[in-house]
């Protein structure tokens, strides 16, 4: 599909809270393309190796494009709530995020079903960890879900 890659925000490479939320806004914003190309270059890029929720998004995403599927490209709108650093390590920051998504459609199988993925309303919280040059993701999680998640 002919979808361009999210653009990098500025100063995502600095070491800085600044820094850090730009990096975790640029990481969700590759989960819709991610889900519409089947592109994970850069999500993984952007993964530490042991992290699940980055992880749980490459097997959705493989298995879905691997089987015939796709989504339709939907916008998000993510705003930054708070970040928070790790008094132990301060190159370790997590930052929580407010993401607004609207239903979108998907496509599933061979000959291709499409069905509705509801809106969503929820609260990311991104764990990002400086690594000399750059932030990666060790770990995410929704910790509110306030409309039904995929699904019809």
């Amino acid at each position: 599909m002919a979808t361009p890659e999210p653009s990098r925000p500025v100063g995502m490479d600095e070491q800085s809270p600044s820094g850090a939320a730009a990096t975790a806004i640029h990481f969700l914003s590759l989960y819709p393309y991610a889900y519409t190309t089947g592109d994970l270059t850069t999500w993984k890029e952007m993964s530490e190796d042991d992290c699940i929720f980055c992880n749980s998004v490459i097997t959705n995403v493989t298995d879905l494009h691997a089987n015939g599927g796709w989504s339709d490209m939907w916008p998000l709108e993510i705003m930054v709530l708070t970040h928070g650093a790790d008094p132990a390590d301060p190159n370790r920051l997590v930052i929580k995020t407010h993401i607004t998504a609207p239903a979108h459609t998907a496509h599933r199988g061979r000959p291709s079903e499409a069905f509705t993925v509801d809106a969503q309303d929820v609260i990311v919280r991104i764990q990002l960890y400086w690594h000399g040059d750059r932030w990666i993701v060790e770990e995410g999680e929704v910790t509110e879900q306030t409309t039904e998640g995929e699904d019809k």
